[in-house]
């Protein structure tokens, strides 16, 4: 591999780094600590402050949004 691929690789790594800091969406949510939980398992409390973490733009907060609705009309 040469330099130019190396910087490319890294380049790429960062972008998604940058354009998804908290991984990509979906049902489950990786904690600080490493720790994976499923996001039907989180207790209302713990979405609204990861809610309060990751802003409105982020993917994840229509996850999180997309739960609560679900608990609503449960």
């Amino acid at each position: 591999m040469n330099d130019e691929s190396l910087g490319s690789e890294f380049l790429a790594d960062n972008a998604f780094e940058l354009d998804y800091p908290f991984g990509l969406p979906g049902d489950v949510w990786t904690m600080k600590d490493g720790t994976k939980i499923k996001l039907s398992d989180m207790t209302t409390t713990h979405i609204i402050r990861c809610m309060n973490l990751v802003c409105e733009d982020d993917g994840w907060y229509a996850e999180f949004q997309g739960e609560l609705e679900r608990r609503a009309f449960a």
